[in-house]
């Protein structure tokens, strides 16, 4: 006799989406959540979920948070997601977008986009 068992991450999108002015890249924008999971499943029937984390990406740059305050996770999984609004101390940036804005140059204080040794303006290096 055997058992084929499995665990496996999953990912689904939830039904939660809030208007913003991005911190990163400081256009108008909106969060989308979703959450991953991992499924431990037999015989290919999901029985048991764990490790669930909630995340929002904006629409406007891509950038990435994690959501800390689970109690508001579990309400946008429940549906209830219009009652929620994301404040800065419930979420954690892990990755900028690929359009952020808020860079500077330094030396010649010309708003910097995307991933430069050297500033397009004056062209000296740029510390990062």
């Amino acid at each position: 006799m055997f058992f084929i068992a499995g665990v496996y991450p999953k990912r689904e999108g939830l039904d939660y989406y809030e208007p913003i002015m991005c911190s990163c890249c400081g256009k108008y924008g909106r969060y989308e959540a979703f959450v991953e999971y991992n499924v431990l499943s037999l015989f290919f029937i999901p029985i048991f979920k764990f490790g669930k984390k909630f995340y929002a990406r904006t629409t406007c740059c891509n950038s990435l948070y994690l959501i800390k305050n689970k109690e508001k996770g579990i309400m946008m999984e429940r549906g209830e997601g219009h009652n929620v609004f994301l404040k800065d101390k419930d979420i954690v940036l892990l990755q900028k977008g690929s359009i952020c804005l808020n860079e500077k140059c330094p030396y010649c204080g010309i708003d910097i986009e995307g991933n430069f040794n050297y500033c397009p303006g004056c062209g000296k290096p740029l510390d990062k």
